[in-house]
């Protein structure tokens, strides 16, 4: 099983208390993920914690894939990491979700290891998930929390 890395950096204009409360909170997410594949959120705990469960479905036509994840650690204001615990569309996923203060601004830094299942099916795949299709899902994220701290300040 091949392990990927995907980053992803970029700066709101919205403080780091704001920012944080918006990540964890269970609402946001659907608010930020792109169309296709269709994402929903069918469980996350609050108060975000470690232990946590955040279950997810995505969807692409009648493809329907259940996605459970855990929230492994949390340093409240700074950061969390969810893992992949249980079913998924990967064969491992840990996603680190970090916010860092700049002057009145936030930086949202993003940070997933991964690995896609399927072996040599997977290692084809991973050229353009781990390539394109994340750049996109990450910009499509990027967009739309922006979007929302802009029409909510």
């Amino acid at each position: 099983m091949k392990q990927s890395t995907f980053d992803s950096a970029f700066v709101l204009a919205a403080p780091i208390e704001a920012v944080w409360a918006f990540h964890a909170d269970p609402a946001m997410l659907a608010k930020v993920m792109p169309s296709m594949p269709r994402l929903r959120v069918a469980r996350f705990d609050a108060p975000l914690q470690a232990g946590s469960a955040i279950h997810l479905e995505l969807s692409l036509g009648p493809f329907r894939q259940p996605w459970e994840l855990t929230v492994v650690e949390v340093a409240p204001g700074r950061q969390f990491v969810d893992r992949q615990t249980g079913r998924g569309p990967m064969a491992s996923w840990r996603h680190t979700h970090a916010f860092e203060a700049v002057g009145e601004s936030t930086r949202v830094i993003d940070h997933i290891e991964y690995a896609l299942p399927l072996g040599v099916l997977g290692r084809a795949a991973a050229a353009l998930f781990g390539g394109f299709g994340m750049r996109m899902l990450f910009a499509v994220r990027r967009r739309k929390t922006a979007a929302w701290f802009a029409a909510h300040r």
